[in-house]
């Protein structure tokens, strides 16, 4: 029955494609300013029916994959420009000023505004040619998707399905995934292969690795698979047994043809010397079947240590990122019936520094309050906090946090205290879980002082890496003193 109801669902889908298709691949006569942003909301659709069904499928050819990733970049892009047109048009309605990316404290100015301006007229009219094109160019590719099955059954909402695929990096997700179904690397003589992938902090390598090993298709294809943290390293001794944390085991011990994977994030000091010790350590201990490493860090010194080519990871353009945080800040509310906050949104980003651990950390208090007047107020209370950093410290906060060195903010629901935020790490221990989250101690009023841990996030897939802060409450007159002494 259930195979009957998804062949169904799936000729639904396909007939949605094609007639849309047809509808909107005509060519575009000249319009005005008007009329080129309804011709962009439309085709926006187009490319994102063909986008969302394309991401409900297990696309195993490398072109397609890369052909999707197009219409991606394209799709995001438009989506900024159309947003960005809405946001500037709601500012005289109690929409928002955009001092944020503007303010002289804020040296990226990320957001470019563009009403009236000739140049952004024609990026406008190059995204509709570039979107045009693409749908005429994606025939044959609607027509090749309907041959792929569907990955799961999906949640109601987009917000939901974030949670459960990698935002942004599907290209290099199967780049891994090439590199797992290899038997042996070309060319290589090494018994085990390596691959490196670096990337500065919280840039998403570990969430990245975390959505592969996820992968039932990983899971199918490796006996074991094992995650070496930088915690690991640091307190434990090279005994492999005692090393890292199972996220996949089958029942009984491996044999000697079964295949294991080992994930190992190494820090940023690693010395030639100590990943050889710790190479020979996995290759002494391990069956002699199929054997894959995969190695992350922000040093670069870790690509001498690969068999492959490595993975370099960048932060998301702002095109993906307004999307991603847009999808994850109204959930299931449909943001064109939300202009206002639309506009509040597209300010919101810019204080963020392209960061996934904000984005997730805001969008989801923002998402609990569909209210103007609520997210007015935390855009400001972000804008403080940015522009504070800078002026007291001379960086954006993420980048603070990113060096793990302190950085300060205002409590919303108690200006008599600040946080330093001095100490970031990570864990995957459930039981020592602080009970406060990092929200709660700057939008709640809690009754706290002093020293306190809290939990900033938490990952939602396997091995569920729980992200927290070490921070101390203290009141206005010592806060800027006790962080410049920390920092110095």
């Amino acid at each position: 029955m259930e195979l009957v109801i998804a062949a169904i669902i799936g000729e639904v889908a396909n007939r949605s494609i094609s007639f849309l298709f047809d509808k909107y691949s005509s060519p575009m006569a000249p319009a005005k300013e008007e009329e080129k942003l309804q011709i962009l909301q439309r085709l926006l659709l187009r490319v994102r029916v063909i986008v969302e069904e394309a991401e409900r499928r297990h696309i195993g050819n490398r072109a397609m994959v890369h052909q999707l990733g197009i219409l991606r970049k394209e799709m995001y892009r438009g989506y900024y420009i159309l947003d960005t047109f809405r946001s500037q048009g709601n500012g005289e309605d109690g929409g928002v000023s955009h001092s944020f990316a503007l303010s002289k404290f804020n040296p990226a100015k990320r957001l470019f505004l563009c009403i009236g301006d000739t140049s952004c007229e024609k990026e406008l009219q190059q995204v509709l040619n570039n979107l045009n094109d693409i749908i005429v160019d994606v025939s044959d590719f609607v027509v090749f998707l309907k041959n792929y099955p569907p990955l799961y059954r999906q949640p109601y909402s987009m917000h939901l399905l974030l949670d459960r695929c990698m935002f942004g990096r599907q290209m290099e997700l199967e780049m891994i995934m090439d590199f797992l179904r290899q038997t042996k690397s070309p060319g290589t003589e090494t018994s085990i292969d390596v691959l490196p992938i670096v990337g500065p902090v919280h840039v998403g390598k570990s969430t990245l690795v975390s959505h592969v090993c996820n992968d039932e298709r990983v899971r199918d294809l490796f006996s074991q698979i094992v995650l070496v943290g930088e915690d690991d390293l640091r307190h434990r001794s090279l005994n492999f047994k005692d090393l890292g944390h199972t996220m996949n085991q089958r029942n009984g011990s491996l044999t000697e043809k079964e295949a294991m994977l080992i994930i190992i994030e190494l820090p940023e000091d690693i010395d030639e010397a100590t990943w050889r010790n710790l190479y020979s350590a996995y290759d002494g201990h391990t069956a002699r079947g199929t054997r894959k490493i995969i190695i992350t860090s922000r040093s670069s010194k870790i690509v001498d240590f690969g068999t492959v080519q490595p993975l370099v990871l960048s932060f998301l353009p702002r095109e993906a990122y307004w999307y991603f945080f847009k999808v994850l800040a109204f959930g299931s509310a449909d943001p064109d019936d939300q202009p206002k906050l639309s506009s509040i949104a597209m300010e919101f980003i810019m204080g963020m520094n392209q960061s996934f651990v904000a984005a997730n950390m805001f969008a989801s208090l923002l998402r609990s309050n569909l209210n103007p007047q609520f997210w007015r107020r935390t855009i400001k209370f972000g804008r403080q906090f940015v522009q504070g950093n800078i002026s007291e410290f001379g960086e954006h906060p993420c980048a603070l946090v990113r060096k793990n060195r302190p950085a300060c903010l205002e409590r919303m629901a108690n200006r008599d205290s600040y946080v330093i935020r001095k100490h970031y790490q990570t864990s995957f221990k459930d039981q020592e879980l602080p009970r406060i989250t990092f929200m709660d101690l700057l939008f709640r009023n809690l009754e706290c002082g002093g020293r306190i841990e809290v939990l900033a996030w938490r990952s939602r897939l396997p091995p569920y890496r729980n992200h927290l802060c070490s921070c101390e409450i203290q009141k206005p007159q010592r806060m800027v003193e006790e962080a410049t002494a920390f920092m110095l």
